[in-house]
């Protein structure tokens, strides 16, 4: 790399960028900024540098990140533009922000001349730029509503509702009190009851859906397809159709106001979705290898046991996160079997007594929003690849 000729354009760009490094950090030196404003500006300082260096040294990595960030810079400047300055009429923003946008494009089409990227060993930089790009956007948006949900948590009420501080970063000192309010509530009890709850409704389910979607998928001939289909058009039926129905079991059954009221409903619309999505599994599993199995001296109960569910173990997994997500998720049957408060779910238990008229504890809010998702956004990130393939094989096959 280093007999290659260094192009005049990149030489430039590295001592550009090395000189936006060092006024960083004459910023820091001469302003005194505040303690978040330096730690911002060091950040971009030695950034500035590495890219620079990076460039000087003829590393493809370094173009790359520089176009990724013009890339986004531009699309910044130009919805800024678009959308704020031209239709507010803010001549000097337009001003500003247009000289901007031309210079970055041309620095992207300098970036992408032959000459350059013969000098970067005739590397594109499009493709892994545009996958990071795609990659950028996408953590972004599924990361955001967490990132919301921590500033809000320990955020002070003075600051969440002002409307002139920026509502991204801590215009003033974070603090707990939120948090403090939240545990004042019985929301550690809410969560056991969730748990609780979730467990139990899982295991129904598997107990249930597991043989029944084997059933159905080796019933030969058009009736195992209708009846699958018949059994999952169960679980279509809106919620708000079955609770007045569904509370007069409960009633007869002197479950009201218990949490086995929702143990004994939730299974309603669990089973029929699951037993569909298994079906799928089961069906993409030869039924040659269970004969085999029997063959060799099992019975059929123990090749379904010992063949057939450790193949199965993605959808098997997916039924459990579905099911115990729809029970934290659940609100309709939750209200309308659940009326005291050391009983209520977490879904219920949360927006009921942390909304008071209309007084919202926003902070108090996410807060509980923000432990309540992470375990399952845990399980989500932990079995993805099993969970997607559930969906897929089930899609597909069922």
């Amino acid at each position: 790399m280093s007999t290659v000729q260094r192009p005049v354009s990149v030489a430039v760009m590295s001592r550009f960028l090395w000189l936006t490094s060092a006024s960083f950090l004459l910023s820091i030196l001469f302003l005194h900024p505040s303690r978040r404003q330096a730690g911002l500006d060091m950040l971009a300082a030695l950034g500035y540098a590495a890219i620079g260096f990076g460039l000087w040294k003829l590393r493809n990595w370094a173009r790359i990140v520089l176009i990724l960030l013009l890339v986004l810079n531009t699309a910044g400047s130009t919805i800024a533009l678009l959308v704020h300055a031209l239709p507010q009429h803010n001549y000097r923003l337009s001003a500003i922000l247009l000289p901007v946008i031309i210079i970055e494009v041309f620095i992207i089409i300098v970036l992408n001349r032959r000459n350059v990227q013969q000098a970067f060993a005739s590397l594109s930089a499009w493709p892994t730029t545009i996958k990071a790009l795609v990659l950028a956007v996408f953590t972004v948006l599924l990361a955001f509503p967490f990132y919301w949900m921590v500033i809000a948590t320990f955020k002070q009420n003075e600051d969440l509702y002002a409307v002139t501080n920026n509502p991204f970063i801590f215009n003033a000192k974070a603090t707990l009190d939120n948090l403090r309010l939240l545990f004042e509530t019985r929301f550690v009890q809410w969560l056991e009851n969730t748990a609780f709850v979730g467990v139990l409704v899982v295991a129904i389910t598997l107990f249930l859906a597991v043989p029944a979607a084997y059933a159905l998928a080796r019933l030969t001939g058009r009736w195992g397809q209708r009846l699958g289909i018949a059994i999952f058009l169960t679980y279509l039926v809106p919620p708000t159709l079955l609770f007045i129905p569904l509370a007069r079991v409960v009633a007869k059954l002197g479950l009201q106001d218990s949490i086995w009221a929702l143990v004994l409903i939730y299974p309603t619309f669990t089973v029929p979705f699951s037993i569909w999505l298994l079906m799928g599994f089961f069906k993409s599993i030869p039924k040659e290898l269970e004969d085999a199995a029997m063959v060799d001296g099992l019975t059929r109960f123990g090749a379904f046991v010992k063949m057939v569910i450790p193949i199965s173990i993605s959808g098997i997994l997916t039924v459990v996160i579905f099911t115990f997500t729809l029970v934290t998720q659940e609100f309709v049957y939750a209200l309308t079997f659940i009326s005291s408060e050391s009983k209520q779910m977490v879904g219920v238990g949360i927006p009921i007594f942390l909304v008071r008229g209309d007084v919202y504890f926003w902070g108090s809010l996410m807060a509980a929003c923000l432990i309540a998702s992470l375990p399952i956004a845990f399980l989500y990130n932990l079995f993805l690849d099993r969970f997607i393939a559930g969906f897929t094989v089930g899609a597909v096959k069922g």
